[in-house]
């Protein structure tokens, strides 16, 4: 008798609590960096010169997502805060998670966000680390992650695509750019 077909993403197919997010082994490393990587990498640090922002892809998703939330991942609350007053003033609900353990626990809540500002630089697993399980996540794979971070040059740029982002906004925040990228990955 054939055996069953396993599941698209390698993660417990039961990770209804989005556990897997933050708990077993580390993701593999990348790998090297590919022309186009590049290429998208050298617009990239251009783009957030001159903009603030730079938004790679514009992931089409099958159907609405649980919800019409931008999930805003930064160890640092109030550059956290900061982002979602911006938003909201725009018109965007938000949530603030300080880590990804925070960011987890809210998904469990909340289900998955429309959109994920997610930090680099975090002291319990680093933003890159985070965007690479989610996209391995059965749930989260197509979710549309931006970067937002003070790492803009091309190499971090290079391993942000790599790792699955779809762009980058710069801190320090500037509203403006933050609000533009938020409309331009969801299509608004």
């Amino acid at each position: 008798m054939p055996s069953a077909p396993g599941p698209a993403h390698p993660e417990d197919p039961y990770d209804l609590d989005f556990t897997s997010l933050v708990e077993g082994p580390a993701s593999p490393p990348a790998p090297p960096p590919t022309p186009e990587f590049e290429e998208n990498a050298l617009i990239g640090a251009n783009a957030l010169g001159e903009d603030g922002f730079h938004v790679v892809l514009v992931r089409p998703r099958p159907g609405s997502p649980a919800n019409h939330v931008v999930m805003i991942v930064d160890d640092d609350a109030p550059t956290a805060e900061l982002a979602s007053y911006f938003l909201r003033k725009a018109g965007y609900p938000t949530v603030v998670a300080l880590g990804a353990r925070d960011a987890a626990r809210l998904m469990t809540r909340l289900g998955p966000p429309e959109l994920l500002l997610l930090d680099v630089e975090m002291p319990e697993m680093g933003g890159l680390e985070f965007l690479a399980r989610i996209r391995r996540h059965k749930r989260l794979f197509d979710t549309p992650v931006v970067l937002f971070t003070a790492h803009a040059a091309q190499s971090d740029i290079v391993r942000g695509l790599q790792a699955g982002a779809d762009g980058y906004i710069a801190k320090p925040i500037a509203a403006s750019a933050l609000v533009a990228a938020v409309r331009t990955v969801l299509g608004h």
